[in-house]
């Protein structure tokens, strides 16, 4: 049973801030959409974020770039974690994002480092430009990017990376040493029959809105494209991936669904519950809504501790002489 806060949360966002509002309509979505692009949000990280923590802005061509750390600026070249922000892929990072890179960055002893992306509907914005540009600035970093974390949006764009890179750059894909998918959207056609189902119950998320993406992100790509929807992409030289999502949260589905693909399933069917092998952690929350490991609730606050034994598992051993 969720907790109180997780409940209150819930209602939160289902009565008052209303969100659904937004992605369950075409017309809201374009509406929500071309006002942040007329107004864009601030993404700047909140000042204090945390003690003994600092932020350098590391600019990357025209991208705003931010290396985040626990070790001051004498450290310039330890291995980082790449974090890729979620937000419909219109929407900046927010404090929430912040706070968790910060509490990753002082609990695993990495850097973050952390891309300002181009946001839909500005130019370079595409799913293929965008990821062309984190795979990029894992080649150009004198740091070795080591694990690469998302959310939502950003979870697309972690599973989407990584097999690219696989495919074009294997070298900086041999560095890569796990990856972390919260809330991912892994399929960007939204019409899995059980998503479908899900996505008129979801307190947050809506599909008419959020099917609005796949003209403007694909830009002509097939729905099943892996550049767009990952679920459909190569699996098997993937690094250690450790996927969490709530049962609540319509994207669910399609995690069942990557997750019947790593249990040699397919990716027609949907396998619920958690499930882990060797190369594989999938964790389905019940009663959680999207992203809620970000979420100040007890859920959130375990689901970080998770990720952060994850991370520090799986890269503890790695020193910047491993690269050279």
């Amino acid at each position: 049973m969720a907790s109180f806060t997780a409940w209150l949360l819930r209602m939160f966002l289902t009565y008052i801030r209303r969100s659904r509002l937004v992605f369950g309509s075409a017309e809201n979505m374009h509406n929500n959409m071309r006002e942040l692009y007329l107004r864009p949000q601030n993404f700047n990280p909140p000042k204090n974020l945390e003690p003994g923590i600092t932020i350098d802005r590391i600019d990357y061509d025209v991208w705003p770039l931010y290396r985040v750390s626990s070790a001051g600026n004498s450290v310039k070249k330890r291995p980082a974690m790449m974090y890729i922000h979620g937000g419909a892929f219109y929407r900046e990072i927010n404090p929430q994002h912040w706070k968790f890179v910060a509490q990753a960055v002082r609990d695993t002893g990495l850097d973050a480092i952390v891309p300002i992306y181009p946001l839909l509907p500005r130019p370079g914005a595409t799913a293929a430009e965008v990821i062309e540009g984190f795979m990029d600035i894992c080649g150009r970093l004198e740091q070795p990017i080591v694990s690469i974390v998302g959310d939502s949006a950003g979870g697309m764009y972690t599973l989407a990376t990584m097999q690219q890179l696989l495919e074009q750059h294997p070298e900086l894909a041999r560095r890569v040493l796990c990856i972390v998918l919260i809330s991912p959207v892994l399929d960007l056609g939204l019409d899995h029959p059980e998503v479908v189902r899900r996505g008129k119950n979801d307190p947050w998320l809506g599909l008419d809105g959020l099917r609005q993406l796949l003209p403007l992100l694909g830009a002509g790509l097939s729905a099943h494209d892996p550049i767009i929807s990952p679920l459909f992409g190569d699996i098997e030289r993937l690094p250690p991936v450790m996927l969490l999502s709530g049962t609540y949260d319509m994207l669910v589905a399609d995690a069942q669904r990557l997750s019947a693909k790593f249990q040699g399933k397919g990716t027609e069917i949907c396998t619920p519950g958690s499930f882990k092998n060797d190369k594989f952690i999938f964790i389905e929350q019940p009663e959680m809504v999207h992203v809620y490991p970000l979420l100040p609730h007890p859920e959130g606050a375990e689901a970080r501790e998770t990720i952060i034994h994850f991370l520090k598992q799986h890269t503890r051993c790695v020193s910047i002489d491993d690269y050279h």
